[in-house]
């Protein structure tokens, strides 16, 4: 795991953006020191009442301006400009 301040980040990273089960979210998107994160979810509620389970499945995406240190779990892509080809 390394520690990279936001303005290093590539696509494609996996950063832990807080501590706990939820905080990590992959790089989206890098443009003007604002970094676009996405992260997918589950939830699920267990109504024993009804007999089932009501899942709730998406993704959430929520933008971070370019400061702070965050640990790194996984680099993205090396090069952008030939992955994006």
């Amino acid at each position: 795991m390394t520690e990279l301040r936001a303005s290093e980040f590539r696509l494609g990273d996996v950063v832990q953006l807080f501590d706990g089960p939820y905080g990590t979210a992959t790089v989206r998107q890098i443009e003007n020191d604002v970094v676009t994160f996405f992260r997918p979810y589950v939830q699920s509620e267990d109504w024993s009442y009804t007999g089932g389970v009501i899942c709730t499945i998406g993704i959430e995406q929520f933008e971070s301006f370019g400061s702070g240190t965050y640990k790194v779990w996984h680099r993205g892509n090396v090069d952008q400009k030939r992955n994006a080809a």
